[in-house]
């Protein structure tokens, strides 16, 4: 039977083998599960305060955005309200090209070019 190695506080570290230091190590810090109460889960439909939490806006610029219309929004008399997958829509919905697949678009287009003549 393998007995488990017991460090005290006079062991100098050097002394240590790898195998026992990853085991000190490992006891030491135990990797967290994130569960999925843990994690914020954003309801379907929210108003200005979880739009900032969820987008990373501050709440006067929501509503900068909500005046010029540049947000999706619905509104009800006075209450602003949101919807999560629009806004999720809405945040990823201008992509920049990567170098390489600008280069490969363009490659594209000029041998389509080509072929077509």
């Amino acid at each position: 039977m393998e007995t488990k190695f017991q460090p005290t506080n006079e062991t100098p570290l050097a002394a240590l083998t790898i195998g026992q230091f990853k085991d000190l190590l490992g006891e030491m810090v135990k990797p967290q599960s994130i569960s999925q109460s843990d994690q914020k889960i954003f309801p379907e439909t929210f108003g200005k305060n979880e739009c900032s939490k969820l987008t990373g806006y501050a709440v006067n610029t929501i509503n900068k955005m909500i005046c010029e219309k540049a947000i999706p929004f619905y509104k009800r008399n006075a209450k602003v309200i949101f919807k999560r997958d629009e806004i999720e829509a809405w945040l990823l919905a201008n992509r920049i090209q990567t170098i390489e697949e600008f280069i490969e678009e363009k490659e594209n287009r000029l041998s389509n070019g080509r072929s077509n003549k």
